[in-house]
């Protein structure tokens, strides 16, 4: 039995995947949850109290994001056209749903915050372009056989796309609540989205690990080296784009070398998970210290189907329990 092949049913060799999907209905949101306090809140005191500096940082920080998420909406719904298995198929709706969300989340950010039509003028400036083009890169041809291009795609998506591409930016957003200096919603939302993503880059390196096992001639030293490239290009693009969100300086609250040192922990983690052969210098002991709140502050969020349960809808901790969902992952 192999991945590639198609199934009418859910495997049991796959059956175990189904868990992404319950995790993921176990933390549904809408934006709705978040907005009004954004709105009346969070806004204002962007807007009429930060200093310059900081305005400046959380305004291109949720610019940057809120560029990642619009592309990114329908990779997962389209991944059972590769990999045609039912968990997969409905897994990936499930993924492709929360990708929604959190677009529409980042695009009321925008218009809140009157950025809407600064996305369109960003994407000249050379970081954001970097980004872009890298991020494209992932879907472009490459490979014959069929299955060695899906198997790049994959390893691409979920490792710049789903772990390092944004996590940079979850993290500078939330440092202000974390550091008590206001967004306490825009730190919920952020915390949300991103607990999300990480369950996508799971989920990623589940069914890349099953292609490596069922078919380890794929995974050769010609797809190794491509990827190691590909990783590369986006540690520079990452790292110049970061440069652009502090390049009228630091908030008081954070410094070059804490960012820095959360960005090459998160790159050589994922060369970790995937086994590609780099290294990104990084200070354990520092981040243990003060870096690790973020990675440890994402958990499942528990919010009910709706602000305000009607009718026959309940909630989904009525459906899955906190000891279910542990099991889950046991």
């Amino acid at each position: 039995m192999s991945i590639f092949i198609k199934e009418k049913h859910i495997d049991s060799k796959y059956a175990h995947l189904e868990k992404y999907g319950l995790i993921m209905w176990k933390s549904f949101w809408t934006p709705a949850k978040y907005q009004k306090n954004i709105q009346k809140i969070d806004v204002p005191f962007i807007l009429n109290k930060m200093d310059e500096v900081s305005k400046q940082c959380i305004k291109k920080t949720i610019l940057a994001s809120a560029l990642v998420e619009d592309k990114v909406k329908t990779f997962w719904s389209f991944l059972v056209t590769d990999i045609p298995q039912t968990v997969v198929g409905e897994v990936g709706a499930i993924f492709s749903n929360s990708e929604v969300v959190h677009a529409q989340s980042y695009r009321f950010l925008l218009q809140a915050l009157n950025l809407t039509d600064d996305v369109e003028n960003i994407q000249e400036i050379p970081c954001m372009k970097g980004r872009i083009d890298y991020l494209n890169k992932h879907l472009s041809k490459t490979y014959t056989p069929k299955e060695k291009q899906i198997l790049k795609k994959i390893v691409l998506f979920t490792v710049l796309v789903e772990r390092v591409s944004l996590f940079s930016q979850f993290y500078i957003a939330m440092s202000f609540n974390k550091n008590n200096k206001g967004l306490k919603s825009i730190y919920s939302l952020q915390s949300s989205t991103a607990t999300e993503e990480l369950y996508h880059y799971m989920f990623g390196l589940e069914l890349i690990n099953i292609i490596k096992q069922e078919n380890q001639e794929l995974w050769d030293t010609e797809l190794k080296e491509y990827v190691k490239e590909s990783v590369l290009k986006a540690y520079e693009a990452e790292s110049k784009l970061v440069e652009w969100i502090f390049e009228n300086g630091y908030p008081s609250h954070l410094n070059k070398f804490e960012v820095s040192n959360f960005i090459n922990y998160n790159f050589n983690q994922v060369c970790k998970d995937v086994e590609i052969d780099l290294d990104f210098d990084y200070d354990e002991d520092y981040y243990q210290e003060h870096n690790s709140w973020m990675m440890q502050a994402l958990q499942p969020t528990e919010p009910d189907f709706f602000d305000n349960p009607v009718g026959g809808y309940s909630s989904v901790e009525e459906v899955i329990s906190d000891e279910e969902l542990q099991d889950i992952f046991n």
